[in-house]
């Protein structure tokens, strides 16, 4: 199916049940993986890559933008085109991927330990001590909430997707699910994660910062 869509059909067929949101979604898919190839072709940072791995990139980035687009739906303006819009939350979900790269290479046995969590990975030369322990408390909230304000396949899907990196093809498979019911799963498991955090006195946009 064509991905040429007006802005009210966009949001009829998001806004609709079984095959023909699922189309709309894979028709999304394919729009922000070939938009985000293109970014990521001209990032200097990436120029080492192949075209395979950068189209494989582009498709992560375009399957967890595609579940943070169905969460901001609601506020499409509809001042511009719905796909430049769908974009650019693509591009910033890229970048913030980027950042957050050195989080995949840490396991989930590594991280849900008893004990002392090793963070040495996110240390930085240029931190002070202020800083470093701004961010020790930040992770142990953090932990403290996953491990015990979540459900063991919220807290599975979102560590595999979230700190591993690991594709939604593949985590859909691990799960015994289907794509389009893990993104159903990972909304609710970031909404959750995100309320528990507020109550807690950490906005989302506090953790991002504290390791951008």
């Amino acid at each position: 199916m064509s991905i040429e869509r007006s802005n009210e059909v966009w949001i009829a067929d998001l806004h609709a049940d079984g095959i023909r949101r699922d189309t709309a979604i894979q028709d999304l898919l394919v729009w922000l993986r070939r938009r985000l190839f293109y970014y990521l072709r001209e990032r200097s940072d990436l120029r080492d890559l192949g075209e395979e791995e950068l189209q494989q990139l582009a498709a992560d980035f375009a399957q967890d933008s595609v579940l943070i687009i169905l969460q901001k739906f609601d506020q499409f303006e509809g001042r511009s085109k719905f796909t430049t819009w769908a974009a650019k939350i693509a591009v910033h979900q890229a970048l913030g991927e980027l950042r957050r790269a050195r989080w995949r290479d840490v396991s989930l046995d590594a991280l849900t330990a008893e004990g002392q969590p090793d963070f040495s990975f996110l240390a930085s030369d240029s931190a002070t001590p202020e800083e470093s322990t701004l961010r020790q408390s930040v992770v142990d909230t953090v932990l403290d909430v996953l491990q015990h304000e979540l459900s063991d396949r919220q807290r599975q899907a979102l560590y595999s997707r979230l700190v591993q990196g690991v594709p939604i093809e593949l985590l859909a498979e691990q799960l015994d699910t289907n794509p389009n019911a893990l993104y159903k799963l990972l909304h609710d498991a970031r909404k959750r994660l995100k309320n528990r955090l507020r109550e807690r006195g950490i906005s989302p946009e506090e953790v991002l910062a504290t390791f951008a």
